[in-house]
């Protein structure tokens, strides 16, 4: 039987790094009744891959607000719903993005923190260039924009884990629900915009989704793109200026590429996952019963000891295989190559525009489980 964790499963979930209170012996946990968590890497990609540990539960919070989508379904309703992503990520239109769409909001976000302190960059800088990117792509004003992040940013409770559902989570899906329609409804994304090119992909490929399912899984890709992102671009920031690597040094793409992924390792945006038992499961010797809640630990599993040696060091040279930080199986984020290509450009920026980034003040916070950041810094910009 896995091990018993002291406190509940929603205290023990309070702290960042939750995984390390519970014993080493096993990487399957029972917290409580109908609660279990994998923290090993095997473990927790297990967990991810197993066909009957499943997203679809009918209490979620965010099923409930956002109805049928693409985070909260299994089988063919999944495989549906990424279908009508597959067009605005695939490699060819994420190239145009960094061509035509990245360049412009990179710069001026770093225009924006340039011979700055900033103590709140999370909150004030990070969400710039994911918001400017996906409100592009969903044909939303520009102008919206500030409005959309103001709506977007507390539903990141619903997803999270232990969930916060309030009556204004609710009303915030409802405004963004509308907003987006009113966006559709003027045309001012054009043909290629993202709910253009889903609906079209629906009636295309005769994918029985209704109108009410195709905006909620344009909102839930809002949410889940720029939110994700945002946690992320923080996190880079906070290597960056705790001198973790030279910064010229990433001037080398290779080299660049290598920082993004160990940050990823380190920093991963979601560290824990929840999932459901479809079924009676026995996963590591332990019982796990139908229904049973399940959460694994990507922040885990990416800081195992038994893949990565030395597994708290940020070092570029590792070895990737292993680092799971978009987790796997038929949930992988679909997102992933444009985040890459996001988070690759505006280091560049950085690098070519900054003399120094450093964190003057540092509490080691980490916040949130579901888009996770270190929280409590202070940064400073200093211009070339």
């Amino acid at each position: 039987m896995g091990g018993v964790a002291a406190v509940d499963p929603a205290r023990l979930l309070a702290q960042p790094y939750w995984y390390r209170t519970l014993p080493t012996d096993t990487d399957v946990h029972r917290l409580d009744d109908g609660v279990f968590a994998m923290t090993g890497n095997g473990a927790v990609q297990e967990v991810l891959a197993h066909p009957h540990i499943v997203a679809e539960h009918p209490l979620k919070a965010s099923a409930r607000a956002f109805g049928p989508n693409v985070l909260d379904s299994d089988g063919a309703d999944h495989r549906a719903f990424r279908a009508l992503l597959a067009p605005i990520l695939s490699a060819g239109r994420v190239d145009e993005y960094k061509r035509a769409l990245m360049p412009g909001l990179v710069e001026a976000l770093v225009d924006s923190v340039l011979d700055t302190e900033c103590d709140d960059f999370y909150d004030t800088h990070a969400h710039r260039v994911p918001y400017g990117i996906v409100c592009t792509i969903l044909g939303i004003d520009p102008a919206l924009e500030d409005r959309f992040h103001t709506l977007t940013r507390p539903l990141a409770r619903l997803l999270d884990y232990p969930t916060e559902e309030t009556e204004q989570t609710h009303t915030n899906v409802t405004e963004l629900l509308r907003l987006i329609e009113e966006q559709r409804t003027a045309g001012g994304g054009g043909e290629r915009s993202l709910l253009e090119t889903i609906e079209q992909t629906r009636d295309r490929k005769g994918i029985s989704l209704t109108d009410s399912e195709v905006r909620s899984t344009a909102l839930l890709f809002f949410l889940a793109g720029t939110e994700t992102s945002s946690a992320f671009i923080t996190s880079l920031v906070y290597c960056m200026g705790r001198g973790l690597f030279g910064l010229d040094e990433l001037r080398d793409p290779a080299v660049r590429d290598d920082f993004i992924e160990e940050a990823l390792r380190l920093y991963p945006p979601v560290q824990t996952i929840v999932r459901f038992a479809s079924e009676d499961l026995t996963l590591g010797g332990t019982r796990v019963p139908r229904h049973s809640a399940v959460l694994a630990s990507i922040a885990g599993a990416n800081r195992d000891p038994r893949v990565f040696p030395h597994p708290d060091r940020f070092d570029i040279g590792r070895l990737r295989k292993g680092s799971i930080p978009f987790a796997v199986g038929a949930h992988a984020c679909p997102g992933a190559l444009l985040a890459k290509t996001e988070f690759s450009l505006l280091v560049e920026s950085l690098v070519e525009r900054c003399a120094d980034i450093v964190v003057t003040h540092d509490r080691r916070g980490v916040a949130s489980q579901s888009f996770s950041h270190p929280s409590d810094f202070a940064v400073r910009f200093t211009a070339k």
